[in-house]
This record gives C-alpha cells, structure tokens and sequence, in this order.
C-alpha cells in the first residue's frame, strides 16, 4: 500500500506540486500527531501509576517507535516548503518572526525535535526490555526517565505544531494552537491504541490480556479528550471573535463562512457531538464491539481535523483532490503501519505473569493470561 501510495503520489508532485504537497502534510502531520501522542500516553501512565495499561505498553511503545520513519519521512517535505510556506519567499508583514522563520532554522529545530522524540521513544523501550519478564509494572527508571522527558517533548511538540502547520499563514498566531494539535493527537493516540489492542487481541498476540478494564479506562480516556479537544476549539474560536481584530479573525473566515463551512459542521459533530454522546454511556465503554467502531471513526475525523488546519491556507486552485489526499494517506499510513508491525515483532508485545507473548511466546503467553 505503501508503494502503491508512493507511485501515485509522486506522479502528483511532477504534475501539480502544491497540491500534492500539502496533501502529505496532512497525512504526515496525522502520523506525526498519533506518534507523539501515543509516546506522552506511555509517560503519562508510567507516571500515574496505571496498572490497566500494562497489556498495552508494549504494543505503545512500538507504535512510538515510528519516531524515527517519520523522521525520515519529513525529508519528503523539504523540496515543497517553498511551495507550501509563504515565508519562505519573504513578507512584509513577519516583522520580528522574520529571524524565526528561516529555512536553514526550520529544519535545525525539526532535527532537534525528532532527536529529543527519538531518544525518549528508544529509552522507554530499552528500559521496558530491560526490567525482565516481570515488567509489567513500569520500573522506578522508567518513571524518573518519563518524568524527565514529558516536559521537552509536549514543548517541541508545541513548536512543531506553530512550525509546521501554524506558519502555513505566518502572520496568524494563536498562544492555544499547540495545545489545539495536542489535544487532537492525544484523542487520535488513544483511538489508534483502543483498534490496535482490539484487532491484536482477536489476531493473538494480546489474546486473553486485553478486558473490559482496558475497554472501559479507553473510552474514558476518549470522552475525556472528546470534550478537551471541543473546549480547546471553542476557547479558540470564541476568544479570537471577541476580539475581533481583522488579522487574526481572517484565520477563520474561510473555515466557517467559505467552502469549508461543511467540514467544520462535520468536525464539530463528528468530533465532538456524536462521540461525546455515545461514550456517556457504560455500555459504549466497556464493549469493545461499540468502543473499537467509535475509536475508528474517530482516527478518521482526527485526519480531518489535521487537513481542516492545512487546506484552507492554499488558494483555491492549489487545493489537493481525492486522489492525491488518498495517495499521501497511503504511503504514510502503509509505511507505518509496516514500520511498526516489524517494530512490534522485534519487541515481546505483552509481559504479564513472567510470559512474553510475541512472535515466538504466544503459546506461553496466553497461558500466563490465562492463569
């Protein structure tokens, strides 16, 4: 799929750059987002303790493993910054931002933020592995090493979000879109571990370790960012509107009042309004057979939550169409999802009871679950 993706996409940025592009920063931030947000969910439950995610830290860890593919993967963006960045050809209006906003400091603060993601991903696996067989509690390392790294890497997570999707009109800024793209990433980061442990679970590897107790700490989780990632929004919207200076309402206009009207209703609807609803429920958290569907719809929205902060800024003409946004969706999500299936097999997925179960300790692994 990956390949596939790839060849299509590639063929879109010879015929039509813009466009193609901004179509794999969309994808691109997604994955991005869902990384970083499944890596502040391992640190956060190592923090708090959270015996209920111990089935699932493994199966975390790899897909925070794909740090480093993304990495690679930002490489493909680098020719389309002159395209996609207004900056880059210099505006008048960037005043003191004009020192920031440079090529050469760009990419030496992207190289700085996947060292410090790549390092913090690689050290909580290695010390996952390290513990022994009876890890299935974080280690007292684990927990000082998380605490340690949970502050720079929602701060670079920050800057990432003001860089790479923010500056795609430089002269808006908003002290609160960091904590927009987080909110969404971590609400993404927990639909992605609910599908992934449920779709593990039926296949094997998790077979016997994930239950209701994880189902139901998920989808509270989920309702949880639901109705953060809403309140963010609309903290947004509503202090922007207020104030109503022309600079910063201009952010907006084309997303309410233009031809993206339609995915904003979308996004609040689908985003917030149905899932919030449906997750009030017990019911909805603890089966899996309602849980994992809302957990997917959400992945699906959070993808377009990521395009609604990208497309809007390009001119109508430079607009991707379905072809190139299903193209870039392709070769992103079927690299890492490679990526992270070869992550995962070189990393025991579960280490409950004294028993691995991977590739090679299945068998002794759901007994141990069992037991």
């Amino acid at each position: 799929m990956a390949l596939i993706g790839f060849a299509v996409w590639l063929i879109g940025a010879v015929v039509a750059p813009v466009p193609a592009f901004a179509a794999f920063l969309a994808a691109y931030a997604t994955g991005v987002s869902l990384a970083l947000g499944v890596l502040v969910l391992v640190m956060t439950a190592h923090l708090s303790g959270a015996a209920w995610f111990a089935p699932l830290r493994r199966l975390a860890l790899a897909i925070a493993g794909t740090l480093p593919l993304f990495a690679l993967l930002f490489l493909i963006l680098l020719p389309g910054v002159g395209a996609l960045y207004p900056w880059v050809h210099g505006t008048p209006m960037l005043g003191a931002r004009r020192a920031y906003l440079t090529v050469p400091f760009f990419v030496g603060r992207a190289a700085a933020y996947f060292a410090l993601w790549i390092a913090a991903a690689v050290l909580l696996a290695r010390r996952s592995v390290e513990a022994g067989p009876d890890s299935w509690r974080p280690s007292r390392g684990e927990r000082g090493l998380a605490a340690a790294l949970l502050p720079p890497v929602g701060i670079a997570l920050t800057f990432a979000a003001f860089d790479w999707l923010m500056s795609l009109r430089p002269e808006w800024s908003s002290t609160i879109y960091g904590v927009y793209v987080f909110a969404g990433g971590m609400l993404g980061a927990l639909a992605l571990v609910a599908v992934a442990g449920f779709a593990l679970e039926r296949a094997g590897p998790l077979g016997g370790a994930v239950g209701t107790r994880q189902y139901h700490a998920l989808g509270k989780l989920l309702l949880t960012f639901v109705i953060f990632w809403a309140y963010i929004a609309f903290c947004q919207l509503l202090i922007i509107w207020i104030g109503d200076v022309p600079a910063e309402v201009a952010w907006y206009v084309p997303r309410l009042r233009g031809s993206w009207t339609w995915l904003s209703a979308l996004l609040a609807a689908g985003q917030f309004a149905l899932p919030f609803l449906l997750l009030l429920f017990r019911s909805s958290k603890t089966r899996p057979a309602v849980l994992v569907p809302i957990a997917a719809w959400l992945l699906v929205m959070h993808y377009l939550d990521v395009y609604w902060l990208v497309a809007p800024e390009l001119p109508p003409g430079a607009r991707p169409g379905a072809w190139l946004d299903l193209s870039a969706l392709a070769a992103v999500g079927g690299s890492a999802v490679a990526f992270g299936v070869w992550r995962a097999r070189r990393l025991p997925l579960l280490v409950h009871g004294g028993a691995p179960v991977g590739p090679a300790g299945r068998s002794a692994g759901r007994a141990a679950a069992g037991a």
